[in-house]
């Protein structure tokens, strides 16, 4: 279960970081975050299953930090700003 549960993790984090190139950040905070709860779910599993280890306590540690840092430094989107409609060119005639 653990194994699987880091691999969605990892398609996650991927996901999160193809959102962010495309620039659609919102896209992209919310995958990271997703993998972020399904890191701390695999840690919850690991320590309640009795899987636990120090090999598995670090890559959750790592991969936890690392998509933590994605999300951090993740810009918020920008507010769109609205374009000024077209005008004919019979308006700006009229205008001058």
């Amino acid at each position: 279960m653990t194994t699987w549960t880091l691999w969605i993790g990892a398609v996650l984090v991927v996901g999160g970081s193809a959102a962010h190139l495309t620039r659609q950040a919102v896209a992209a905070r919310a995958l990271w975050v997703l993998a972020v709860l399904g890191f701390v779910v695999t840690a919850a599993s690991a320590v309640l299953t009795s899987e636990f280890s120090l090999p598995l306590l670090l890559i959750l540690v790592v991969a936890i930090a690392a998509t933590v840092a994605l999300v951090t430094v993740t810009p918020q989107p920008a507010p769109s700003v609205a374009r000024e409609p077209a005008r004919s060119a019979a308006a700006r005639r009229d205008a001058q």
